[in-house]
C-alpha cells in the first residue's frame, strides 16, 4: 500500500497489478477510479472528505451511490435519478440504523439494477465498512448466482463488521453468531483491519494512496470471503471494459480461448443482455462476435468505422487488409491486426450502436461539468 503519485490526466493510470488481478485502476482523464474485471460497470471513486449536497447531487450522473457520509444528509433512494445514499450517520438513529456493509446487501437483495449501464460508487474514507460496501457492489452478480451461495457465505463478517461499525465492539452480541463461528470471523476482521490500525498509528492513513490501498484492500477481501477455487475462476474469466448498446451490452475480454466459449461463460453471466462481444487475443488480433441479431445494425457498420480509424487498415491495398467478416462475426486485419487499443474498439461499437442523446442535451451537459470544474466529477461516458 504505497503512495505513488497521481496519474497524469488524460492517460492510463499506472499500476502494479498483474494480469490475474481483479481491481484495476483506470483513469478517465479527471479522477483515478477502480473497477473489477468481472463488473467493468461499477466504478469505486474515493475523494477524501467529499461531502455532496442536495444542491450539488445534480450534477452527477445517473446511477451513483454515495457511501458511509459522502452526502451531507439523510440516506435516501431517488429511484428517478439512480441516486442512492447508504450511510447511518445524519438524518437516522444511528442505533437503528443499519451500517452501510450492510445496507449494500439489502439493496441488492431488493433488486438494485447494477448490471445495467455505468455506475460510480463514492466513499471518501476507505474505512473497512465502506471498502466491504463497495466490495459487496463490485461483485453483485456473483454474490447473486447460484442461490446467493457466495453471499451467504460472507454474511458472517459484513454483519459482524456492520454491528461493530454502527455499535461498537461491546455489541457484538447482536451478529448472534455461533461462538466459534464469531472467533474466526472476528479474528478475519481483525486481519483486515490490521493494515488500516497500522496506517492510522503511524499517522499515515491521510497521507495513503487511498486507491492503491482501495485495491488491495479489496484483493484481500477476495481472499477472506470467496473460495479458492471460484477466486481462481474469477481471475482467469475477466472483462476489460463494458459499454451499454441501448438495453444490450457491449463486452470487451481478453482471453487466448475462442470466442465461442469466451460468448458460453458470458451468457451464463448476463443471458439476454448481451449484445456484442470484443475479444482482445493479444498482439492486435481481435474477434467481433455480435451475440443478438435483432440489433438496429450489424458488425459490417462496424467495419467500416474501424476501417477508417484503424492505421493498420488498408482498403485498396492488393489484396486488402482491413476489418472484415459477416454480420455477425468477424475481426481485425489478418495480415497485420490492428494499431487499435481494445478500449478504442469497444469505443468504435459504442458510436455506431449506442443511441445518441440529442445534441442541446450533450451540450448542456457538458456546460454543467466545465461550470462544475471539481475533480469528483464523473466525465462523460465515451460517445456520450
Amino acid at each position: 500500500m504505497s503512495t505513488p503519485g497521481t496519474a497524469r490526466a488524460g492517460s492510463p493510470a499506472e499500476s502494479s497489478e498483474t494480469p490475474a488481478d481483479r481491481y484495476h485502476v483506470v483513469a478517465d482523464g479527471r479522477t483515478r477510479a477502480l473497477v473489477c474485471g468481472n463488473a467493468s460497470n461499477v466504478a469505486l471513486r474515493i475523494v477524501p472528505g467529499l461531502t455532496v449536497t442536495n444542491r450539488r447531487r445534480r450534477w452527477y450522473a445517473r446511477r451513483t451511490i454515495f457511501l458511509d457520509g459522502v452526502y451531507g444528509g439523510a440516506p435516501f433512494c431517488d429511484n428517478q435519478a439512480r441516486h442512492y445514499s447508504l450511510d447511518h450517520h445524519a438524518g437516522c438513529i444511528r442505533g437503528f440504523t443499519l451500517a452501510t456493509c450492510e445496507q449494500a446487501v439489502v439493496m441488492l437483495l431488493q433488486g438494485l439494477s447494477l448490471g445495467v449501464g455505468d455506475w460510480s460508487v463514492y466513499v471518501n474514507d476507505p474505512d473497512l465498512d465502506s471498502l466491504l460496501a463497495a466490495w459487496v457492489l463490485m461483485n453483485h452478480q456473483d454474490l447473486l448466482a447460484g442461490e446467493r451461495a457466495l453471499l451467504r457465505a460472507a454474511m458472517p463478517l459484513i454483519r459482524l463488521e456492520g454491528v461493530i461499525d454502527a455499535h461498537g465492539t461491546d455489541m457484538e452480541i447482536l451478529a448472534a453468531l455461533p461462538e466459534d463461528v464469531h472467533g474466526r470471523t472476528r479474528a478475519g476482521i481483525d486481519e483486515l483491519m490490521r493494515r488500516e490500525r497500522e496506517l492510522k498509528s503511524k499517522g499515515a492513513w491521510f497521507t495513503a494512496d487511498w486507491i492503491d490501498y482501495a485495491r488491495e484492500m479489496l484483493a484481500a477481501i477476495d481472499e477472506a470471503l470467496l473460495p479458492e477455487a471460484t477466486l481462481a475462476d474469477l481471475k482467469r474469466n475477466q472483462e476489460s471494459g463494458r459499454v451499454a448498446l441501448g438495453d444490450r451490452m457491449g463486452v470487451l475480454v481478453q482471453s487466448r480461448d475462442g470466442v465461442y466459449a469466451v460468448e458460453a461463460r458470458l451468457k451464463q453471466r448476463y443471458g439476454g443482455q448481451l449484445g456484442i462481444i470484443v475479444l482482445d487475443q493479444g498482439g492486435g488480433r481481435f474477434t467481433l462476435r455480435q451475440v443478438d441479431t435483432f440489433l438496429e445494425k450489424d458488425l459490417n457498420t462496424v467495419y467500416r468505422a474501424l476501417n477508417r480509424q484503424d492505421p493498420a487498415a488498408r482498403p485498396s491495398g492488393d489484396p486488402p487488409n482491413v476489418w472484415g467478416g459477416s454480420g455477425n462475426i468477424g475481426g481485425s486485419p489478418r495480415a497485420t491486426g490492428s494499431q487499435l487499443s481494445g478500449a478504442q474498439v469497444l469505443a468504435a461499437i459504442h458510436r455506431v450502436f449506442a443511441p445518441r442523446e440529442p445534441f442541446w442535451t450533450r451540450l448542456w451537459r457538458n456546460y454543467l461539468l466545465v461550470r462544475e470544474g471539481r475533480s469528483d466529477t464523473p466525465a462523460l461516458p465515451p460517445g456520450k
